[in-house]
């Protein structure tokens, strides 16, 4: 059964996942994104997956408004094999946490990232001027809908599979996992829907698992929020630029 927990009073609304170009719009507060330069060629690939507080599956992915009227999301990547010019992103975790006031092309999000505490600062700049948007591709088509970025953070990420299935802990901030999702004909196996072209296009490539959340709980003093057994999906991702 789905449970939830919504955002305090007053908190900003949500955004996405995907719209990592939120992400690192705030870095240049840190004094961590380089000048852009849009020449500089990069690529990411790896596994991702989000979870929200829609329900199963999110309405978001297919243009349609979110379940509560509202979109509360994370979207979490590892990075198996990544570059920025000659920056090495290899092994890295990223997490964005986002708040949705309504439909997601409407905008205004509210959106904060974690960065893995394991980067270098070199790092750090690279994947700051490629989430901004500032080097081209995929992000750079997101980042307008950002209207609150909060400030970015490094910090332990753990991202594990276990038996096809993600979880992702920030010590004392986040917790979600997915898991499959049961099958309604007695005695039949979980169930294994899969999807494609949803409307976030490029978010992953190929085909993505459907999935709900075993655990979705925000305790970042800027964003809160616990569901369960809310929507999820998980899949792989490819992104280059400029």
């Amino acid at each position: 059964m789905a449970t939830e927990t919504g955002s305090q009073p007053g908190v900003s609304r949500r955004t996405f996942l995907a719209t990592a170009g939120s992400v690192l719009a705030s870095t240049a507060a840190l004094g961590l994104v380089r000048p852009a330069d849009a020449s500089t060629a990069w690529r990411m690939r790896g596994d991702a997956f989000e979870a929200c507080s829609c329900n199963v599956t999110c309405p978001c992915n297919f243009a349609s408004d979110p379940t509560l009227g509202f979109c509360e999301v994370i979207v979490a990547w590892r990075i198996q094999e990544g570059n920025y010019g000659d920056t090495r992103l290899d092994g890295l975790n990223l997490v964005q946490y986002i708040r949705m006031p309504g439909n997601l092309w409407q905008g205004n999000w509210t959106a904060g990232v974690y960065l893995d505490q394991r980067a270098t600062q070199e790092q750090v700049q690279a994947l700051g001027t490629i989430l901004s948007g500032q080097a081209g591709g995929w992000f750079a088509s997101l980042s307008g809908l950002i209207g609150q970025q909060l400030a970015p953070q490094q910090v332990p990420i753990q991202f594990e599979t276990v038996n096809g299935e993600h979880r992702v802990t920030v010590p004392g901030l986040l917790e979600v996992g997915t898991e499959r999702i049961p099958n309604p004909v007695p005695g039949q196996p979980p169930l294994d829907i899969k999807v494609s072209d949803i409307a976030v296009a490029g978010l992953y490539t190929g085909t993505v698992h459907v999935r709900r959340s075993s655990i979705l709980k925000m305790t970042d003093p800027n964003l809160r929020f616990a569901y369960s057994g809310r929507s999820s999906l998980i899949g792989q991702f490819e992104y280059t630029g400029p």
